[in-house]
């Protein structure tokens, strides 16, 4: 999943009335922070993303291996690792539990729609349990077409819930998230098969 993990920086912000626990822009680094982790590590080796560039890459054709930053094991260590960091430095339980959650979201989120995950590294054992539908290569555009839909239901959330605490959010500030997180997933949609230098006749 992509666009869709930085949805759930909504949820904070929404009961974060005052403005006063954390910005929204921690609230989305906190979504990404699994992402960040396997980009270095695939910058230095560690991990690997095949094909490496963006404009080569088709969803069903892709390969990962994300065993640092993305498998079950490692993504309890991060969580614990990240939150316990945001408690400290903000000295905040309440943001320690957040940064948790979130990590915890963009794993479940990943296992609904991304590629498949491990315990721990891809098992030689083929009984070995594999978590995760798979959809980026089994069925790429119906893993699109679940995120739009997460996508829009936690922008109406969203919407909602402020309007039940006394706040309208303003039809730009809509705007803006329906065309950010809803816009680039359907600009994906054409990646599905093909990559988008083959899509532009490169």
């Amino acid at each position: 999943m992509l666009m869709g993990h930085y949805t759930t920086a909504l949820v904070p912000w929404a009961y974060n009335s005052n403005r006063s626990l954390a910005p929204f822009w921690f609230f989305l680094m906190a979504t990404q922070t699994l992402v960040f982790l396997m980009v270095s590590f695939a910058l230095v080796g560690v991990e690997t993303i095949e094909p490496s560039g963006f404009f080569d890459a088709s969803f069903r054709h892709m390969t990962v291996d994300m065993t640092y930053s993305h498998d079950i094991a490692p993504v309890i260590v991060w969580a614990l690792v990240f939150s316990l960091a945001a408690g400290l430095i903000f000295k905040s339980l309440q943001l320690a539990l957040i940064v948790a959650a979130l990590n915890v979201a963009h794993e479940l989120m990943d296992l609904l729609v991304s590629f498949k995950h491990y315990w721990f590294g891809a098992p030689e054992n083929k009984d070995f349990p594999v978590f995760g539908w798979g959809l980026y290569n089994s069925a790429p555009a119906v893993g699109l077409l679940i995120e739009i839909a997460i996508c829009v239901g936690f922008i109406v959330w969203y919407v909602r819930t402020r309007r039940r605490q006394g706040y309208d959010v303003s039809r730009k500030t809509q705007v803006g998230l329906y065309a950010v997180l809803v816009g680039f997933t359907v600009f994906l949609l054409p990646m599905v098969t093909q990559s988008l230098l083959s899509l532009v006749g490169g």
